[in-house]
């Protein structure tokens, strides 16, 4: 329980801390091994982080007691600067924990956990399995992004000579071809480190490999830390050779081979490792962290004593990552500019061999004074030639954003200067269809600082012939029912002719809708040519039905 707490507090220690969390994993190098009896295995537990950015983990590590025992454990070049849990041992039940972190969020595909020295106590396999293990993204949320565990094997035999960490190169037996001079260079390739010129992130069991001419007799390998070493031990015949991990730093594979004239040109091929992340870095604003500066500008700086650092990356709140050249980068960058609000800056500085370490830093972007409205247009017809007026105040000699939105679509927009007297209008002749609409304004000084939106009451635009079929539509309504009333109170007398004026009122009626509708389509359209036919149309078909109606009823009066 005491664990499940400890890294609970971890998490909540390290949420100010952010990066994107994908996958990490854990393993042992060495992986494998065969060693004799008597003997030290030094293994390092490392974490491949994927890419994401790291601040924490725990694990429980697992050991055969009979088989091994642990003399040390060392967390010196540990990525993790502080334990919640230090790292701890029992040779009796033969478990290892430890529940650590860091400040900053770390990424590699190498970071360094813990140094383990075993000795070997007996003859057999010894399996080293990791188990109860976490991994934290420094996301802000504590998350674990263990994709897996790699476990580590090692066989004990009762040999007591020096441990046998890779095998020895398989030899090939042949003829050599008559040789015509010194033999080439070698060409080498190394899978896990393919370009001698870059700097990789991992250490491993490795192997190389060359192509042999026809003449060769012989090959001399070394690795060290010498840039120009000179093998002279013939190794026999071979066309690839495993190699144990290279440490930290430049380390060079030198290989060449020989015939019957002697030895050739050497291969001096470079493997550059880095495992280890930038220096932690500051991030400082060259201002407070609250201004209406809406491009601040901060400084910050990382370094890397072996690879050198590549880049940084710099990511404001969700947006875009920004990439700057290390080479190009003088300590100070001016962030673009940004909206008011409080905003959430990520920094990431990453080496030339792909390792990180990351900073966040907040601030906020205070907002200008509010502008304000001083006379809105309130209502219009479609087709009004005087069109929309906006006026009012904000500050002065800067420009204001206006914008007209029916619902959550811009139907318009623009920006006006506001005179030194704080002053601003905008007018637009642009004709709108009928329905309601928001004006909105934003104030931007010279620097790009925004101040927040201020909305306008509702303008209502409405069609030049709204009123004109709404008294269209109660005028029908009233005079066929007075008309229909009054026919049904002499329906005795003239039943045949109210059905027939039933018939040829309905048909009228039906027309003027078919009217109402056309005119009512025709007002969703800017031009008023059709809204102007339509209606004398309505209008005629108006007066029609009203001495329709007249006559039926003089009629029926009779």
């Amino acid at each position: 329980m005491l664990r499940i707490i400890s890294f609970t507090v971890l998490f909540w220690a390290t949420l100010l801390f952010a990066n994107t969390a994908e996958a990490a994993s854990l393993f042992f190098t060495p992986g494998t091994g065969e060693f004799g009896l008597n003997k030290e295995i030094s293994v390092d537990l490392k974490i491949d982080s994927s890419d994401t950015g790291i601040n924490a983990g725990q694990a429980t590590i697992r050991f055969p007691k009979d088989i091994l025992a642990v003399r040390s454990i060392d967390k010196t070049d540990s990525t993790f600067n502080f334990w919640l849990e230090e790292p701890t041992f029992s040779n009796e039940t033969g478990v290892i924990s430890f529940v650590g972190g860091t400040p900053y969020g770390i990424s590699g595909a190498s970071i360094q956990v813990l140094h383990i020295v075993f000795t070997t106590k007996s003859a057999g396999t010894a399996p080293i399995t990791i188990v109860d293990s976490a991994v934290t993204a420094s996301d802000g949320s504590g998350t674990n992004v263990l994709l897996k565990t790699t476990d580590a094997t090692y066989t004990i035999t009762p040999s007591k000579g020096a441990p046998v960490v890779v095998a020895p190169p398989a030899q090939i037996v042949r003829k050599a071809a008559p040789a015509v001079g010194l033999p080439i260079q070698p060409a080498v390739q190394v899978s896990l480190y393919p370009d001698p010129i870059q700097w990789y992130n991992h250490s491993d069991i490795f192997t190389a490999s060359w192509v042999l001419p026809k003449d060769i007799t012989g090959v001399a390998t070394a690795l060290n830390k010498q840039p120009n070493y000179a093998p002279t031990q013939n190794e026999g015949l071979f066309d690839s050779k495993a190699f144990q991990p290279v440490s930290d730093g430049a380390s060079y594979l030198h290989v060449r081979f020989k015939n019957s004239i002697g030895w050739g040109a050497i291969n001096h091929y470079r493997i550059a490792v880095d495992t280890k992340a930038p220096l932690p870095f500051e991030i400082i604003s060259e201002e407070s962290k609250s201004s209406n500066n809406p491009t601040p500008s901060l400084n910050f700086e990382s370094s890397d004593g072996l690879s050198g650092v590549l880049e940084y990356r710099l990511r404001v709140d969700n947006g875009a990552v920004i990439v700057v050249s290390a080479k190009e980068f003088s300590g100070s960058y001016k962030l673009p500019t940004q909206k008011p609000g409080v905003h959430h800056l990520a920094i990431q500085a990453v080496d030339n061999a792909g390792n990180s370490i990351e900073n966040t830093f907040d601030y906020e972007v205070l907002p200008l004074a509010l502008p304000s409205f001083t006379f809105v247009t309130d209502k219009l017809f479609s087709d009004e030639v005087r069109g929309l007026t906006l006026r009012g105040t904000g500050l002065p000699s800067t420009e204001m954003l206006v914008s007209l939105k029916r619902g959550s679509e811009v139907i318009l927009s623009s920006s006006v200067p506001v005179d030194a007297n704080g002053n601003w209008e905008f007018t637009s002749s642009q004709l709108l269809l009928s329905g309601q609409y928001i004006g909105s304004i934003q104030n931007r000084d010279s620097r790009g600082a925004l101040s927040l939106t201020v909305n306008s009451d509702a303008i209502q635009v409405a069609g030049k012939y709204t009123t004109l079929i709404i008294a269209v539509i109660v005028a029908l309504i009233t005079a066929i029912a007075g008309g229909f009333w009054f026919f049904r109170n002499r329906r005795e007398r003239t039943s045949l002719r109210i059905q027939i004026a039933e018939r040829d009122t309905d048909n009228v009626f039906k027309m003027i809708q078919a009217d109402v509708q056309k005119l009512q389509d025709a007002q969703k359209t800017p031009t008023t040519a059709d809204d102007e036919f339509i209606a004398e149309k309505l209008k005629n078909n108006v007066e029609k039905m009203s001495v329709y109606v007249k006559d039926e009823i003089s009629r029926a009066k009779k």
